[in-house]
């Protein structure tokens, strides 16, 4: 009894590891999203996507903020010039890290394009990105530009808002957010469009 037991024992386990060699996506079992809830640990803290892709956002944005307008502001004089510079590094740093963690934690994949102005990767989307962040940038600097007209009285000489990551951050992710919009909305109108025009036909 005991030898038959061990035999079965052994069996099921080289069932096991020949599955696990032979495994593909042909003979792989799919399984529903309630069920493999089941088996993932659950945290006590249940933080939504939306919430975790907005921190993101804020995050990069206001560490960008820190290491190039305060890291280099002393060795850039010029506005002008650190706005480029900073836009530049923007552009790298949400091409190359922020959207392929949007990529990485996308649960199922793909379900975190929508944050992305340029969701595919290739060259052309860092090209892309580059000149977004241009854009972003620009809208952030005339924000504070605005800001400090208004809190001075049109007074140039003085700055009554000053830089830091903090507020960079918000006003770089409600652009970000904003634009994300507008492209959501003008490609619902364009599918709409198509669709009264495949339907006219």
């Amino acid at each position: 009894m005991k030898k038959e037991k061990g035999e079965d024992i052994y069996r099921i386990k080289t069932e096991a590891v020949d599955d696990l060699v032979n495994a593909n996506k042909e003979n792989t079992p799919s399984y529903s999203e309630e069920e493999l809830k089941k088996y993932k640990s659950k945290s006590k803290f249940n933080i939504s996507p939306a919430f975790k892709a907005l921190f993101i956002k804020f995050w990069f944005s206001g560490v960008v903020c820190y290491f190039f307008v305060w890291g280099l502001g002393m060795y850039i004089p010029s506005n002008l010039d650190l706005y480029v510079v900073t836009a530049l590094g923007m552009g790298f740093v949400k091409d190359i890290l922020e959207n392929n963690l949007y990529r990485f934690i996308a649960n199922p994949e793909g379900s975190n394009d929508k944050w992305m102005m340029f969701p595919k990767k290739s060259f052309k989307s860092l090209v892309f990105n580059v000149l977004y962040a241009l854009l972003v940038t620009g809208c952030v600097y005339f924000t504070y530009q605005g800001i400090n007209f208004v809190g001075t009285m049109g007074n140039n000489d003085r700055v009554v808002f000053g830089v830091e990551p903090i507020f960079f951050g918000i006003f770089y992710m409600a652009f970000e957010m904003l634009f994300l919009w507008m492209k959501h909305m003008a490609m619902r109108i364009i599918a709409d469009a198509k669709k009264k025009v495949e339907g006219g036909v």
